[in-house]
Protein backbone atom coordinates (compact mmCIF):
# COMPACT_ATOMS: atom_id res chain seq x y z
CA UNK A 1 0.00 0.00 0.00
CA UNK A 2 0.99 3.63 -0.48
CA UNK A 3 2.75 5.10 2.55
CA UNK A 4 0.64 8.13 3.50
CA UNK A 5 3.57 9.63 5.39
CA UNK A 6 5.39 9.95 2.08
CA UNK A 7 2.51 11.03 -0.16
CA UNK A 8 1.05 13.05 2.74
CA UNK A 9 -2.59 13.65 3.55
CA UNK A 10 -3.00 16.65 1.27
CA UNK A 11 -1.92 14.57 -1.71
CA UNK A 12 -4.38 11.84 -0.83
CA UNK A 13 -7.17 14.45 -0.65
CA UNK A 14 -6.09 16.20 -3.83
CA UNK A 15 -5.83 13.07 -5.96
CA UNK A 16 -9.10 11.52 -4.87
CA UNK A 17 -10.96 14.72 -5.81
CA UNK A 18 -8.94 15.20 -8.99
CA UNK A 19 -9.45 11.61 -10.15
CA UNK A 20 -13.13 11.13 -9.38
CA UNK A 21 -14.95 14.48 -9.40
CA UNK A 22 -16.16 16.65 -12.26
CA UNK A 23 -18.08 19.32 -10.37
CA UNK A 24 -16.45 22.74 -10.84
CA UNK A 25 -16.58 23.63 -7.14
CA UNK A 26 -15.04 20.34 -6.08
CA UNK A 27 -12.23 20.78 -8.61
CA UNK A 28 -11.69 24.31 -7.32
CA UNK A 29 -11.19 22.80 -3.85
CA UNK A 30 -8.58 20.43 -5.29
CA UNK A 31 -6.86 23.40 -6.91
CA UNK A 32 -6.76 25.24 -3.58
CA UNK A 33 -5.12 22.21 -1.96
CA UNK A 34 -2.49 22.13 -4.71
CA UNK A 35 -1.73 25.87 -4.48
CA UNK A 36 -1.39 25.71 -0.68
CA UNK A 37 1.37 23.12 -1.04
CA UNK A 38 3.04 24.37 -4.19
CA UNK A 39 6.82 24.74 -3.67
CA UNK A 40 8.44 28.17 -4.03
CA UNK A 41 11.04 26.83 -6.45
CA UNK A 42 10.99 24.00 -8.99
CA UNK A 43 14.05 22.50 -10.66
CA UNK A 44 14.77 20.38 -13.72
CA UNK A 45 17.88 18.21 -13.95
CA UNK A 46 19.97 17.64 -17.06
CA UNK A 47 23.23 15.72 -17.65
CA UNK A 48 26.56 17.54 -17.90
CA UNK A 49 26.66 16.85 -21.64
CA UNK A 50 23.45 18.80 -22.22
CA UNK A 51 23.19 19.97 -25.82
CA UNK A 52 24.22 23.63 -26.21
CA UNK A 53 21.10 24.51 -28.24
CA UNK A 54 18.91 22.90 -25.56
CA UNK A 55 20.51 24.96 -22.81
CA UNK A 56 20.19 28.15 -24.86
CA UNK A 57 16.48 27.50 -25.40
CA UNK A 58 15.96 26.75 -21.70
CA UNK A 59 17.64 30.04 -20.77
CA UNK A 60 15.42 31.85 -23.27
CA UNK A 61 12.31 30.47 -21.54
CA UNK A 62 11.53 27.32 -23.52
CA UNK A 63 10.33 24.07 -21.96
CA UNK A 64 10.80 20.62 -23.51
CA UNK A 65 7.84 18.25 -23.41
CA UNK A 66 7.36 14.58 -24.33
CA UNK A 67 4.16 12.71 -25.08
CA UNK A 68 2.99 11.40 -21.73
CA UNK A 69 2.29 7.95 -23.15
CA UNK A 70 6.03 7.66 -23.92
CA UNK A 71 6.92 7.99 -20.23
CA UNK A 72 7.92 4.66 -18.59
CA UNK A 73 5.22 4.79 -15.87
CA UNK A 74 2.33 5.75 -18.13
CA UNK A 75 -0.69 3.41 -18.06
CA UNK A 76 -3.98 4.69 -19.46
CA UNK A 77 -5.78 1.46 -18.50
CA UNK A 78 -6.43 3.17 -15.15
CA UNK A 79 -8.67 5.73 -16.84
CA UNK A 80 -12.35 4.85 -17.03
CA UNK A 81 -14.78 6.52 -19.43
CA UNK A 82 -18.30 7.13 -18.17
CA UNK A 83 -19.93 6.21 -21.48
CA UNK A 84 -23.41 6.38 -19.99
CA UNK A 85 -22.92 9.99 -18.94
CA UNK A 86 -21.32 10.85 -22.30
CA UNK A 87 -24.09 9.42 -24.48
CA UNK A 88 -26.82 10.97 -22.35
CA UNK A 89 -25.20 14.37 -22.76
CA UNK A 90 -24.53 13.97 -26.49
CA UNK A 91 -27.96 12.54 -27.35
CA UNK A 92 -29.73 15.27 -25.40
CA UNK A 93 -29.01 17.60 -28.35
CA UNK A 94 -30.52 15.08 -30.76
CA UNK A 95 -33.54 14.76 -28.48
CA UNK A 96 -34.15 18.51 -28.60
CA UNK A 97 -34.02 18.35 -32.40
CA UNK A 98 -36.52 15.46 -32.41
CA UNK A 99 -38.91 17.32 -30.11
CA UNK A 100 -38.70 20.44 -32.28
CA UNK A 101 -39.49 18.32 -35.35
CA UNK A 102 -42.50 16.71 -33.62
CA UNK A 103 -43.77 20.10 -32.49
CA UNK A 104 -43.51 21.40 -36.04
CA UNK A 105 -45.51 18.46 -37.41
CA UNK A 106 -48.09 18.50 -34.62
CA UNK A 107 -47.93 21.14 -31.85
CA UNK A 108 -50.20 18.98 -29.66
CA UNK A 109 -48.36 15.67 -30.14
CA UNK A 110 -46.61 15.90 -26.77
CA UNK A 111 -48.66 17.04 -23.78
CA UNK A 112 -47.09 19.05 -20.97
CA UNK A 113 -47.16 16.10 -18.55
CA UNK A 114 -45.43 13.92 -21.16
CA UNK A 115 -42.71 16.52 -21.65
CA UNK A 116 -42.21 16.53 -17.88
CA UNK A 117 -41.95 12.72 -17.84
CA UNK A 118 -39.28 12.89 -20.54
CA UNK A 119 -37.38 15.61 -18.69
CA UNK A 120 -37.33 13.68 -15.38
CA UNK A 121 -36.44 10.29 -16.85
CA UNK A 122 -32.97 8.75 -16.38
CA UNK A 123 -32.36 8.85 -20.15
CA UNK A 124 -34.59 11.53 -21.77
CA UNK A 125 -33.67 10.65 -25.38
CA UNK A 126 -34.75 7.03 -25.02
CA UNK A 127 -37.85 8.01 -23.06
CA UNK A 128 -38.88 10.31 -25.90
CA UNK A 129 -38.39 7.56 -28.48
CA UNK A 130 -40.36 4.92 -26.56
CA UNK A 131 -43.12 7.43 -25.82
CA UNK A 132 -43.35 8.32 -29.51
CA UNK A 133 -43.53 4.62 -30.34
CA UNK A 134 -46.41 4.05 -27.89
CA UNK A 135 -48.37 6.99 -29.26
CA UNK A 136 -47.68 6.22 -32.93
CA UNK A 137 -48.43 2.50 -32.85
CA UNK A 138 -51.61 2.28 -30.77
CA UNK A 139 -53.77 2.07 -33.91
CA UNK A 140 -51.32 0.11 -36.06
CA UNK A 141 -51.51 -3.53 -37.10
CA UNK A 142 -49.20 -6.02 -35.37
CA UNK A 143 -46.99 -6.21 -38.44
CA UNK A 144 -46.69 -2.42 -38.70
CA UNK A 145 -45.93 -2.21 -34.98
CA UNK A 146 -43.17 -4.79 -35.43
CA UNK A 147 -41.61 -2.87 -38.31
CA UNK A 148 -41.83 0.42 -36.39
CA UNK A 149 -40.23 -1.21 -33.36
CA UNK A 150 -37.38 -2.63 -35.45
CA UNK A 151 -36.78 0.77 -37.01
CA UNK A 152 -36.76 2.52 -33.63
CA UNK A 153 -34.43 -0.11 -32.11
CA UNK A 154 -32.04 0.32 -35.03
CA UNK A 155 -32.19 4.13 -34.85
CA UNK A 156 -31.45 4.26 -31.11
CA UNK A 157 -28.72 1.60 -31.39
CA UNK A 158 -26.95 3.40 -34.22
CA UNK A 159 -26.98 6.70 -32.32
CA UNK A 160 -25.55 5.14 -29.16
CA UNK A 161 -22.94 2.99 -30.93
CA UNK A 162 -21.70 5.93 -32.99
CA UNK A 163 -21.55 8.14 -29.89
CA UNK A 164 -19.54 5.56 -27.93
CA UNK A 165 -17.15 4.78 -30.81
CA UNK A 166 -16.63 8.50 -31.41
CA UNK A 167 -15.92 9.07 -27.70
CA UNK A 168 -13.54 6.09 -27.66
CA UNK A 169 -11.43 7.56 -30.49
CA UNK A 170 -11.66 11.09 -29.11
CA UNK A 171 -10.13 9.81 -25.87
CA UNK A 172 -7.45 7.88 -27.76
CA UNK A 173 -6.43 11.07 -29.57
CA UNK A 174 -6.61 13.17 -26.43
CA UNK A 175 -4.37 10.75 -24.53
CA UNK A 176 -1.92 10.68 -27.44
CA UNK A 177 -1.64 14.48 -27.41
CA UNK A 178 -0.97 14.99 -23.71
CA UNK A 179 2.60 16.27 -23.31
CA UNK A 180 4.47 16.39 -20.01
CA UNK A 181 7.76 17.12 -18.31
CA UNK A 182 8.92 16.60 -14.73
CA UNK A 183 10.25 19.03 -12.12
CA UNK A 184 11.84 18.12 -8.79
CA UNK A 185 12.19 19.99 -5.50
CA UNK A 186 14.19 20.66 -3.38
CA UNK A 187 17.42 21.15 -5.35
CA UNK A 188 19.84 21.62 -2.43
CA UNK A 189 19.87 18.14 -0.89
CA UNK A 190 22.57 15.52 -1.33
CA UNK A 191 20.17 12.62 -1.97
CA UNK A 192 18.20 14.63 -4.55
CA UNK A 193 21.36 15.41 -6.53
CA UNK A 194 22.45 11.78 -6.24
CA UNK A 195 19.22 10.34 -7.66
CA UNK A 196 17.97 13.08 -9.98
CA UNK A 197 21.12 15.13 -10.65
CA UNK A 198 23.14 12.42 -12.38
CA UNK A 199 25.02 11.58 -9.19
CA UNK A 200 26.07 15.22 -8.61
CA UNK A 201 27.49 15.63 -12.13
CA UNK A 202 24.47 17.24 -13.77
CA UNK A 203 22.83 20.65 -14.07
CA UNK A 204 19.73 21.93 -12.28
CA UNK A 205 17.69 24.67 -13.96
CA UNK A 206 15.41 26.32 -11.38
CA UNK A 207 12.24 28.39 -11.67
CA UNK A 208 10.94 30.89 -9.14
CA UNK A 209 7.26 30.59 -8.15
CA UNK A 210 7.44 32.86 -5.11
CA UNK A 211 6.25 35.98 -6.91
CA UNK A 212 2.64 36.65 -7.90
CA UNK A 213 2.84 37.41 -11.59
CA UNK A 214 0.48 36.71 -14.49
CA UNK A 215 2.89 34.28 -16.16
CA UNK A 216 3.33 32.32 -12.91
CA UNK A 217 -0.42 32.10 -12.30
CA UNK A 218 -0.88 30.78 -15.85
CA UNK A 219 1.81 28.14 -15.39
CA UNK A 220 0.51 27.06 -11.97
CA UNK A 221 -2.69 25.87 -13.66
CA UNK A 222 -0.67 23.39 -15.74
CA UNK A 223 1.56 21.93 -13.02
CA UNK A 224 0.45 19.10 -10.73
CA UNK A 225 2.06 17.01 -7.97
CA UNK A 226 3.27 13.50 -8.72
CA UNK A 227 1.46 10.69 -6.92
CA UNK A 228 3.83 7.89 -5.94
CA UNK A 229 2.52 4.33 -5.82
CA UNK A 230 4.07 0.88 -5.47
CA UNK A 231 1.54 -0.67 -7.88
CA UNK A 232 -1.79 0.05 -9.56
CA UNK A 233 -3.56 -1.86 -6.78
CA UNK A 234 -2.82 1.12 -4.53
CA UNK A 235 -5.55 3.08 -6.35
CA UNK A 236 -8.76 2.14 -4.56
CA UNK A 237 -11.22 4.36 -6.45
CA UNK A 238 -12.42 4.64 -10.05
CA UNK A 239 -10.45 7.20 -12.06
CA UNK A 240 -12.29 9.35 -14.63
CA UNK A 241 -9.90 12.27 -15.06
CA UNK A 242 -8.12 11.67 -18.37
CA UNK A 243 -4.78 13.20 -17.27
CA UNK A 244 -4.53 11.17 -14.05
CA UNK A 245 -2.29 8.56 -15.68
CA UNK A 246 0.23 11.32 -16.41
CA UNK A 247 0.62 12.07 -12.68
CA UNK A 248 1.51 8.61 -11.40
CA UNK A 249 4.99 7.28 -10.78
CA UNK A 250 5.51 3.69 -9.71
CA UNK A 251 8.47 3.09 -7.41
CA UNK A 252 9.55 0.00 -5.49
CA UNK A 253 10.84 2.31 -2.78
CA UNK A 254 9.26 5.71 -2.19
CA UNK A 255 11.61 8.18 -0.50
CA UNK A 256 10.82 11.27 1.54
CA UNK A 257 12.70 13.43 -0.98
CA UNK A 258 10.61 12.22 -3.94
CA UNK A 259 8.72 15.43 -4.55
CA UNK A 260 8.23 15.72 -8.30
CA UNK A 261 5.72 17.90 -10.11
CA UNK A 262 4.38 17.42 -13.63
CA UNK A 263 3.79 20.06 -16.27
CA UNK A 264 0.86 18.96 -18.47
CA UNK A 265 -0.17 20.39 -21.81
CA UNK A 266 -2.89 19.17 -24.16
CA UNK A 267 -1.76 19.78 -27.73
CA UNK A 268 -4.20 21.33 -30.21
CA UNK A 269 -4.02 20.32 -33.85
CA UNK A 270 -3.19 22.93 -36.47
CA UNK A 271 -5.54 23.40 -39.41
CA UNK A 272 -3.24 21.32 -41.63
CA UNK A 273 -3.06 18.56 -39.01
CA UNK A 274 -6.87 18.50 -38.73
CA UNK A 275 -7.11 17.87 -42.47
CA UNK A 276 -4.64 15.00 -42.15
CA UNK A 277 -6.58 13.70 -39.16
CA UNK A 278 -9.88 13.61 -41.07
CA UNK A 279 -8.33 11.69 -43.94
CA UNK A 280 -6.57 9.16 -41.72
CA UNK A 281 -9.48 8.61 -39.34
CA UNK A 282 -12.01 7.80 -42.03
CA UNK A 283 -10.72 4.24 -42.66
CA UNK A 284 -10.38 3.73 -38.88
CA UNK A 285 -14.07 4.55 -38.33
CA UNK A 286 -15.02 2.38 -41.31
CA UNK A 287 -13.05 -0.50 -39.82
CA UNK A 288 -14.84 -0.07 -36.49
CA UNK A 289 -18.38 0.28 -37.80
CA UNK A 290 -17.97 -2.73 -40.12
CA UNK A 291 -16.22 -4.92 -37.56
CA UNK A 292 -18.06 -8.24 -37.27
CA UNK A 293 -18.60 -8.06 -33.51
CA UNK A 294 -19.72 -4.43 -33.61
CA UNK A 295 -22.08 -5.36 -36.45
CA UNK A 296 -23.59 -8.01 -34.19
CA UNK A 297 -24.26 -5.30 -31.62
CA UNK A 298 -25.73 -2.98 -34.27
CA UNK A 299 -28.12 -5.75 -35.33
CA UNK A 300 -29.07 -6.72 -31.77
CA UNK A 301 -32.44 -6.03 -30.18
CA UNK A 302 -32.27 -3.96 -27.00
CA UNK A 303 -35.96 -3.07 -26.71
CA UNK A 304 -37.78 -4.93 -23.96
CA UNK A 305 -40.99 -4.77 -21.94
CA UNK A 306 -40.38 -3.89 -18.31
CA UNK A 307 -43.15 -3.10 -15.84
CA UNK A 308 -45.60 -3.09 -18.76
CA UNK A 309 -43.62 -0.36 -20.45
CA UNK A 310 -41.35 -0.42 -23.45
CA UNK A 311 -37.72 0.20 -22.46
CA UNK A 312 -34.38 0.21 -24.22
CA UNK A 313 -31.60 -1.70 -22.43
CA UNK A 314 -28.79 0.77 -23.16
CA UNK A 315 -26.70 -0.52 -20.23
CA UNK A 316 -26.44 -3.92 -21.91
CA UNK A 317 -25.49 -2.27 -25.22
CA UNK A 318 -22.76 -0.18 -23.56
CA UNK A 319 -21.35 -3.23 -21.76
CA UNK A 320 -21.28 -5.33 -24.95
CA UNK A 321 -19.70 -2.59 -27.04
CA UNK A 322 -17.04 -1.63 -24.48
CA UNK A 323 -16.08 -5.30 -24.15
CA UNK A 324 -15.40 -5.39 -27.90
CA UNK A 325 -13.50 -2.08 -27.95
CA UNK A 326 -11.29 -3.15 -25.04
CA UNK A 327 -10.68 -6.68 -26.29
CA UNK A 328 -7.11 -7.66 -27.16
CA UNK A 329 -8.19 -8.72 -30.64
CA UNK A 330 -9.72 -5.33 -31.46
CA UNK A 331 -6.85 -3.42 -29.85
CA UNK A 332 -4.16 -5.29 -31.78
CA UNK A 333 -5.88 -4.70 -35.12
CA UNK A 334 -6.54 -1.09 -34.25
CA UNK A 335 -3.05 -0.07 -33.09
CA UNK A 336 -1.56 -0.56 -36.55
CA UNK A 337 -4.31 1.51 -38.15
CA UNK A 338 -3.96 4.29 -35.56
CA UNK A 339 -0.19 4.62 -35.78
CA UNK A 340 -0.40 6.95 -38.79
CA UNK A 341 -2.86 9.08 -36.83
CA UNK A 342 -0.51 9.24 -33.85
CA UNK A 343 2.38 10.17 -36.13
CA UNK A 344 0.65 13.41 -37.11
CA UNK A 345 2.13 14.97 -33.97
CA UNK A 346 5.74 14.69 -32.82
CA UNK A 347 6.78 12.78 -29.72
CA UNK A 348 8.83 15.74 -28.45
CA UNK A 349 8.08 19.46 -28.67
CA UNK A 350 9.23 22.68 -27.04
CA UNK A 351 6.92 25.47 -25.86
CA UNK A 352 7.17 28.96 -24.37
CA UNK A 353 7.40 28.71 -20.57
CA UNK A 354 9.29 31.17 -18.34
CA UNK A 355 12.92 32.14 -17.88
CA UNK A 356 14.84 30.29 -15.16
CA UNK A 357 15.71 31.99 -11.90
CA UNK A 358 19.13 30.32 -11.75
CA UNK A 359 21.26 27.45 -13.01
CA UNK A 360 23.12 25.18 -10.58
CA UNK A 361 26.08 23.00 -11.53
CA UNK A 362 26.42 19.80 -9.53
CA UNK A 363 29.16 19.29 -7.00
CA UNK A 364 31.06 17.02 -9.40
CA UNK A 365 30.21 18.84 -12.62
CA UNK A 366 33.19 18.62 -15.04
CA UNK A 367 35.47 21.65 -14.51
CA UNK A 368 36.37 21.89 -18.21
CA UNK A 369 32.74 22.56 -19.13
CA UNK A 370 31.98 25.29 -16.61
CA UNK A 371 33.17 28.20 -18.79
CA UNK A 372 31.02 27.15 -21.73
CA UNK A 373 27.91 26.78 -19.56
CA UNK A 374 28.57 30.06 -17.76
CA UNK A 375 28.76 32.05 -21.02
CA UNK A 376 25.41 30.69 -22.23
CA UNK A 377 23.63 31.26 -18.91
CA UNK A 378 24.98 34.74 -18.17
CA UNK A 379 24.16 35.92 -21.69
CA UNK A 380 20.50 35.75 -20.60
CA UNK A 381 21.23 37.51 -17.26
CA UNK A 382 20.56 34.33 -15.30
CA UNK A 383 22.53 33.59 -12.13
CA UNK A 384 24.76 30.53 -12.17
CA UNK A 385 25.99 28.70 -9.06
CA UNK A 386 28.22 25.75 -8.28
CA UNK A 387 27.07 23.33 -5.59
CA UNK A 388 29.78 22.69 -3.03
CA UNK A 389 29.95 20.53 0.06
CA UNK A 390 31.08 21.18 3.60
CA UNK A 391 31.07 18.04 5.73
CA UNK A 392 27.55 16.60 5.19
CA UNK A 393 25.89 19.80 3.93
CA UNK A 394 25.57 21.25 0.44
CA UNK A 395 25.75 24.99 -0.23
CA UNK A 396 25.82 27.14 -3.34
CA UNK A 397 28.64 29.37 -4.53
CA UNK A 398 28.16 32.04 -7.19
CA UNK A 399 30.34 31.47 -10.23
Amino acid sequence: MVDNKLNKKWKEDFFEIFATKSDVKELENADKIKIEHFPPVLGQYYPSNIDEDTLIKLCEGKLFLTKSKKQPDYDDSLIKIDYEKVIKTQLNTLMQQQIAKLQEEDPNFLKDDEKEIIKKSSFPFIKLMTLVYSKDTKDMSCNDQKQWKEYMNQFITQQIVFSIVNTYYTMKLYQDNIYTTLFQTPYNKDYVWKEYGYNHEGICVTYNFKEIRKIIIEQLQKIFPVYYINSKSDINYDVYNSVYASLLKTKDKINTYDNQWVYIMSYKYTETEYTMLDNLLEPVYTYSMTHSKINEILNGNYLEIKDNQLNYNYKKLIENLVDVLNSNEFQEELNTKLQEVYDITQNNIDIDFMKPEAVYLGRDFPEEKIKQIKEIVQKEDIMIFKIKQSEDKLFKALI
